[in-house]
Order: structure tokens, then C-alpha cells, then sequence
């Protein structure tokens, strides 16, 4: 009987290993496969690299009943980013003028007051 080769490759670093598994996962989507584990670690042991097999199951988790285009795209599910945007600016533009005027008022009516440098300036 054969033996089957031990695979003798250097394990990937955590930074290649993530990027290694969000490219193989971004195949996968382009090709409107599941993402699941055994699925990236194919396209990376293809891709002539090795990494820890918990990272294939931790990007499967992550995108198990995500739909990566909405991912990709930035669709959260809630309201386009263009109307939130507009909702929450014009509220935060009037909040922050009202209380710096307020502050100016205050430095005008108060006297300065001496402080006790420690004769620092003596």
C-alpha cells in the first residue's frame, strides 16, 4: 500500500492564513458555491498554501447565513448609507454650534484668575 505524503509545506502566518481564506471565500462567492470549510481549504491547498484548519471553520462560521454581496457592498440591511447620512448631520450641525456660543459667553464674564505656578515664573 501507498503511504499518503505528509504535506511538508511551512503553516502561513495569521495575516496570510485570513487573507488566504477571504480570497478563497471570495472565489467561492464568485462562483455562487456554499462557503464552508472543507470548500476553502481546497481552493488554499490549491493555491500551494497551508494554514491551520481553524481558520477555514472560523471564516465558514462567519459567513454561514451571510449574504456576502450585501458584505461586500456595505449593506448592512437598514436604510441606504446616503439617507442616514443625510438624517444624522443636520442634527449634529446645529447641536454643536448652539453650545459654543454658549461658551463664548461665559469667557467673556468671567475675571481671569491668578494660578499659583510655584514660582516657576518668579
Amino acid at each position: 500500500m501507498a503511504r499518503a505524503q505528509k504535506d511538508t509545506r511551512p503553516i502561513a502566518d495569521q495575516n496570510t492564513s485570513e487573507a488566504a481564506c477571504t480570497y478563497a471565500a471570495l472565489i467561492l462567492y464568485e462562483d455562487n458555491q456554499e462557503i464552508n470549510a472543507a470548500k476553502l481549504a481546497q481552493i488554499i491547498k490549491a493555491a500551494n498554501l497551508r494554514v491551520e484548519p481553524i481558520w477555514t471553520k472560523v471564516f465558514e462560521k462567519a459567513l454561514k447565513g451571510k449574504k456576502v454581496g450585501d458584505l461586500l457592498h456595505g449593506n448592512s440591511g437598514s436604510a441606504p448609507a446616503s439617507q442616514v447620512a443625510t438624517t444624522t448631520t443636520a442634527p449634529v450641525a446645529q447641536q454643536t454650534k448652539a453650545p459654543e456660543a454658549a461658551k463664548e459667553v461665559k469667557k467673556a464674564e468671567e475675571p481671569e484668575e491668578d494660578v499659583d505656578m510655584g514660582g516657576l515664573f518668579d
